[in-house]
């Protein structure tokens, strides 16, 4: 079988859908206001010392929240949790400059005040390391220091490719 080459941006969409990574909910909080998104551009660069990168889009609340705080926490989605789908809903399909997104909405937040799923995988919570930061226009790729992490017992990591595939077919992610 032979690949057919694409420039047009919907064609080389479509083979970026091929590259597998997790789904998860990226949060932040400043004063006392708390944000979230999801996100799937997320990736351990290194394990000594402990380092994420994530790309974020610099037009988003939870970027400028980041941005003013040094730092951020990463809720790993659990693709057996039931309410899967509705978290990606809340988290992914609607502003934070539109809505409250954690109004009603069961969580804990670390120490620093940022808020974390306590239905995920695993948690961290992570420090910018600013010289790192590097802008790529309509995304920052920021490098978290990971300051903390935990996991619970039981559940599984839900991925991108596998919550795209179930909600097309209008499954549940843990009837896979």
């Amino acid at each position: 079988m032979t690949f057919t080459f694409v420039t047009e941006a919907p064609a080389v969409n479509q083979a970026l859908f091929q590259v597998t990574h997790g789904l998860y909910v990226l949060t932040a909080a400043v004063s006392n206001r708390k944000n979230g998104q999801c996100l799937d551009a997320l990736m351990q660069v290194t394990n000594a010392p402990p380092r994420i990168v994530i790309g974020v889009g610099t037009r988003s609340l939870t970027h400028e929240m980041i941005r003013q705080s040094g730092r951020f926490a990463i809720s790993v989605l659990d693709r057996t949790n039931l309410a899967s789908p509705e978290v990606v809903r809340r988290f992914g399909f609607q502003s934070g400059r539109d809505a409250d997104k954690f109004s009603g909405f069961r969580h804990e937040v670390t120490a620093h005040g940022i808020p974390y799923l306590p239905t995920a995988v695993a948690v961290f919570e992570c420090t910018v390391l600013q010289e790192k930061t590097t802008d790529l226009s309509t995304h920052s790729l920021f490098v978290g220091s990971v300051d903390r992490a935990g996991t619970r017992e039981g559940g599984e990591p839900l991925t991108y490719n596998e919550y795209r595939r179930t909600m097309r077919q209008g499954r549940s992610p843990e009837n896979g």
